[in-house]
């Protein structure tokens, strides 16, 4: 018997080595298990099931406590659905609201704030933009753009419209690149300069590789440092020019015989909007797949000028987003001037007396922790001038450029230069009052590059194709309406006067691809930045209170509540403040200067270290004197007592 059993036990041991596909049967109700090394195939997920998992993501984000809430006597800030998201006081750079403010994300569009910034400080606005094969060749279908050809020729004026307005990327690229010409190198030379600029402005966790924001894994930014940009362009006029219209036409060119016009794609900016906010003066949409919807909003109530900048987040959501940030900021600080409360004995003076920090309702100055530092290097007593820039933009404006007859249709292979709507329709001249281009289909669904009926975050890859194929027109270059109707008063926007500090020490503080989307949850730009902002407000800070107006003691006392910026001033620092071995160097009472290294500017008993040095070295000087007198005239009458003494004797 056990002979059979070994002998039926070989058989079946044979008769599977010779059959290696034979599987053993699992037991019922189990699936035999995967191969060692391989996976059992998944069931592909249904729409609904990939619907419900982006709904939870959302839900699960959107509870996630604003990091400010957690301050001690701070109010409760709104949830938003945005991943990273700031309010900051774009003169004092106080934090008002914060919700992973530090997190690192792609910006996408918003790029372009820093792209301008960098070229308002290298050109003027008649400075020639001439467009080579590199800053049109990597465009792709759905990315932004106003069509340019290889060798159109821009100013530099009519460009940083293109930019802001349109977001258009080879415009962004074309600028960067005959900048960065013009600063005696190339494209790269203008990058290296935005890497340098932000972290001029305090940025700390941002790389840029590129002027249009088109994704790069190793383009990345934060909240925070979006916000400390948005501040710093914000200061300059030419800025809030340029974004003071909600529509800009660029005339015919040498080799497009046909106007192109952008559109204003920030929806809190226009009045017929839903997203109309009234306190808005500008800002910058963004989108890519990788890095969802970015939005920068510039807000000024009166009181407060306020950067509010969201990442990562959902569509149209931004806006409403921005929008309850803005209103909590608005509806619960207020400002308090530093002068009037600061006691410290180490300021001498204060560069600007109206400088302030914001404070939340039961929150007390004196619970505010500083912190001094003296300034790098010499105090700067200059800043940019922009008069070349504003004799330009406030030019009355030139003639209207001679439009198509009427029907006449814009080819929708991107032969007419101007912004054209996927639908073919020229930005311009929406044929039924739908909202053009980026903005969003009449019927809500999501228009251009990015655009799905169902609302959802499309990609660039939703840009339906035009008939021959041709990358359509810029998506985001269209005019954005509300309900369809063409927006009133496009052309009549008046800029308004209300620049902003920079920040002390640190010049101030604030891209990219698609804009957000008419009515669905997408931005307006695919795959590439999209609609400007309009910051129509006026005079620019000065841009140079860094530090004491040129004194040797310049320095910035910097105000912080629970880790939280409240405000910062740049002062002059009384010589006190320094301590042996500071490099800084200073001017005593007699007007020669010395390295503090040598002398340091100690005050003891009111004077300095020099000075009781010079008048310790006096006091000894008249000491010696006095005694060399009192000796010698001791010496004098002893020989006189000598002399009476021998003649007496005699």
């Amino acid at each position: 018997m056990i002979g059979k059993r070994i002998l039926a036990g070989a058989m079946v041991a044979l008769l599977l080595a010779a059959c290696p596909g034979l599987e053993s049967c699992a037991e019922e109700g189990q699936e035999a298990p995967a191969a060692e090394g391989t996976e059992a195939p998944q069931p592909e997920k249904t729409p609904e099931e990939l619907a419900a998992e982006e709904e939870a993501r959302k839900n699960a984000i959107y509870e996630i406590i604003p990091d400010s809430n957690n301050l001690p006597g701070w109010p409760e800030g709104p949830k938003v659905h945005a991943a990273s998201a700031i309010v900051m006081d774009m003169e004092s750079g106080a934090v008002l609201y914060a919700k992973a403010a530090e997190e690192q994300h792609f910006p996408a569009s918003i790029t372009k704030l820093l792209t301008t910034l960098v070229a308002l400080e290298t050109g003027e606005p008649d400075d020639t933009v001439t467009f080579s094969e590199d800053s049109i060749s990597f465009l792709e279908p759905g990315d932004a753009s106003i069509g340019m050809l290889v060798g159109e020729q821009l100013s530099l004026n009519d460009a940083l419209h293109a930019v802001l307005l349109a977001s258009a990327n080879e415009v962004s690229y074309a600028v960067a690149e005959n900048m960065g010409i013009k600063m005696g190198g190339t494209y790269q030379t203008f990058i290296d300069r935005m890497n340098e600029r932000a972290i001029e402005l305090g940025c700390t966790g941002s790389h840029w590789v590129n002027a249009n924001g088109l994704h790069d894994d190793q383009h990345f930014t934060t909240a925070h440092d979006m916000a400390r940009i948005a501040a710093a362009v914000y200061q300059y006029e030419p800025f809030q020019h340029l974004m003071g219209s909600l529509e800009y036409t660029i005339a015919p060119t040498s080799l497009k015989n046909e106007p192109r016009t952008c559109w204003q794609n920030h929806k809190m900016l226009w009045p017929e909007n839903e997203y109309y906010y009234e306190f808005c003066r500008g800002g910058k949409t963004g989108y890519t797949d990788q890095s969802g919807t970015t939005l920068v909003t510039m807000a000024d109530n009166g009181q407060m000028r306020l950067a509010a900048v969201v990442m990562a987040d959902y569509g149209v959501q931004a806006y409403e987003d921005t929008r309850a940030m803005l209103d909590y900021a608005f509806g619960n600080f207020t400002k308090v001037t530093i002068a009037d409360k600061e006691t410290s004995g180490d300021i001498e003076t204060f560069q600007d007396e109206g400088a302030y920090v914001v404070l939340p309702a039961g929150v007390d100055f004196t619970q505010l922790e500083c912190q001094i530092s003296t300034a790098e290097g010499a105090a700067e007593t200059g800043h940019i001038s922009f008069d070349r820039w504003i004799e330009v933009l406030t030019a009355p404006p030139a003639p209207p450029a001679e439009t198509p007859a009427e029907g006449e249709q814009p080819a929708a292979d991107g032969s007419q230069p101007g912004q054209e709507g996927t639908d073919g329709t020229p930005a311009g001249a929406p044929a039924d009052g739908a909202q053009p281009g980026a903005e969003g289909a009449a019927d809500g669904s999501q228009p251009g590059a990015e655009g799905t009926a169902d609302g959802s975050q499309p990609g660039a890859e939703g840009v339906p194709a035009s008939a021959d194929g041709a990358v359509p027109a810029s998506a985001e270059g269209a005019q954005p309406g509300t309900d369809g109707a063409a927006p009133a008063g496009a052309d009549g926007a008046q800029p308004r006067t209300d620049g902003t500090q920079p920040e002390a020490g640190e010049n101030g503080d604030a891209s990219g691809n698609q804009g957000l989307s008419g009515t669905g949850e997408n931005p307006d730009d695919a795959s590439s930045g999209q609609d400007g902002a309009d910051p129509a407000s006026g005079t620019a800070g000065n841009g140079e209170n860094d530090a004491g107006s040129g004194s040797e003691r310049a320095g910035t006392i910097v105000y912080t509540y629970a880790g939280q910026e409240a405000g910062h001033a740049a002062v002059v620092l009384n010589q006190s403040y320094f301590g042996e071995g500071s490099e800084i160097e200073w001017t005593p009472a007699d007007g020669s200067k010395r390295k503090s290294k040598e002398t340091a500017p100690k005050k003891l008993g009111g004077l300095s270290a020099r000075q009781m040095i010079i008048a310790g070295g006096a006091a000894v000087l008249l000491v010696v004197i006095v005694c060399a007198g009192m000796s010698r005239r001791k010496r004098t009458q002893e020989r006189k007592r000598r002399n009476r003494k021998n003649n007496g004797i005699s």
